[in-house]
């Protein structure tokens, strides 16, 4: 069945959740919460999830007032990429160390894979400063740092990208409309990796292996010089019935059907999950983790040194239509009052945004209606928690004065609603 389909299923269930676990992302993660989600219930472990905003893993962290600080989840995900916060990434994974620290979470940072994209072409490999050279630089440390933890763990991205081919990993068009940049093929990779991990923390990993009695000899003597522990069954006899009568817990047992091509069958034992085990403390080899010590890092001072600059200029006849798109499509920071309307007696701005990562272009906008009220407050999310909501606020503040601000709620606007509220800008509710 499709995860998300189950997903959704189990949703309806209503189970209590066990474990509460937060994702941050520097692309959107929401794709994949059914993965974790439904291998961790098969296995027991029903979870809850809060995913935090797009692309603001420092912020989250370093905010004390922020989504995730408010949910304090038990597992905290956090996954970046080199694509989106380039030198940042180490800044990112020591406010993810602080925060789960903080928050008592268990912390979970997907190494980022190395990027596709190679501005030396085939002589990168080669070169010091090259994208394989720098990744490499930069993932091992982490990898050491974290691997020396008991609260914490690494799953690799490299390993899922590699396991779907690079060919098929990448999905360049739900990256510009939704800055999804994997397939859902990845997505499965790396819920099984995530799934994988937390069933080892919580102690719910697969210890019998199931199989149909009239199988091959060849898989079962396998199976058996593998040190798995081995359960038969009979005909369709359901595996927590097996597990029952072996006496341990349903999800403790995986039914495992090997096929014909031995080659195969060391994947299909990854996949079960049988493999996942923590080791004992200090069994691994130490390494050379980051030497690099950094001040702590302050969300003032993090957000200062991103370069922000914003621009507001009247909309033109060039920069009309992309000011309705960025409104239409904007949900998570918006006013909720319906789409821009350019024709009416009213003026409307365009927000220009850009920082040290790059130029975002028309990236907002404002509204201001007949009536002397700002009906449109809009700001695409690959642009918030870098301060552009206050400094356009600011800007309308100086050019118009006190002026309220017309608000509707939506399922998805809570943020714009206090953001405001905080500001102590006028607010005319409406329905």
């Amino acid at each position: 069945m499709d995860a998300r389909i189950r997903w959704q299923e189990i949703a309806r269930e209503s189970a209590e959740p066990v474990v509460r676990v937060g994702l941050l992302a520097s692309y959107t993660i929401d794709p994949l919460i059914p993965y974790v989600g439904v291998a961790l219930h098969e296995a027991g472990l029903p979870v809850s999830f809060t995913a935090g905003p797009f692309n603001q893993i420092v912020q989250q962290c370093l905010d004390d007032t922020s989504v995730m600080a408010a949910a304090r989840p038990d597992v905290l995900v956090v996954a970046p990429r080199f694509e989106e916060l380039g030198e940042e990434l180490d800044t990112a994974v020591d406010a993810a160390c602080a925060a789960a620290r903080r928050w008592g979470s268990f912390l979970v940072v997907v190494l980022p894979a190395v990027p596709e994209d190679r501005p030396f072409g085939h002589l990168d490999d080669g070169r010091a400063a090259g994208v394989a050279a720098t990744a490499h630089e930069v993932r091992e440390p982490i990898r050491a740092e974290l691997a020396g933890r008991p609260d914490a763990w690494v799953v690799d991205a490299e390993q899922a990208v590699r396991a779907v081919g690079t060919d098929k990993a990448h999905h360049a068009v739900m990256f510009k409309f939704a800055k999804i940049p994997y397939t859902e093929a990845v997505f499965a990779e790396l819920g099984a990796r995530v799934a994988g991990v937390l069933r080892a923390v919580y102690g719910v990993t697969p210890r019998v292996v199931v199989v149909d009695r009239d199988g091959s000899d060849e898989p079962v003597r396998w199976l058996r010089e593998s040190g798995a522990r081995l359960e038969f069954r009979d005909g369709q006899e359901d595996v927590a019935a097996v597990a029952e009568r072996a006496g341990v817990p349903a999800g403790a047992a995986v039914l495992l059907r090997l096929g014909t091509k031995p080659e195969a069958w060391r994947d299909e034992l990854v996949r079960s999950g049988l493999l996942d085990r923590l080791p004992p403390p200090q069994a691994a080899p130490r390494r050379a983790g980051r030497t690099t010590t950094r001040p702590a890092l302050s969300l003032v001072d993090f957000i200062g040194g991103l370069d922000v600059e914003v621009a507001v200029a009247p909309v033109t006849p060039d920069s009309a239509a992309k000011v309705a798109e960025v409104v239409a499509r904007a949900k998570d920071f918006t006013l909720g009052t319906g789409e821009l309307d350019l024709t009416g007696d009213r003026e409307v701005f365009a927000v220009s945004v850009r920082d040290k990562f790059g130029d975002y272009g028309i990236s907002g906008a404002v509204g201001i209606s007949a009536e002397g009220v700002v009906d449109v407050f809009s700001l695409s999310c690959v642009v918030l928690g870098k301060g552009v909501e206050d400094s356009v606020l600011q800007w309308v503040r100086d050019e118009h004065g006190d002026i309220a601000f017309r608000h509707r709620r939506t399922p998805h606007n809570q943020i714009t609603a206090g953001f405001l509220a905080d500001a102590g800008a006028r607010v005319e509710e409406i329905a």
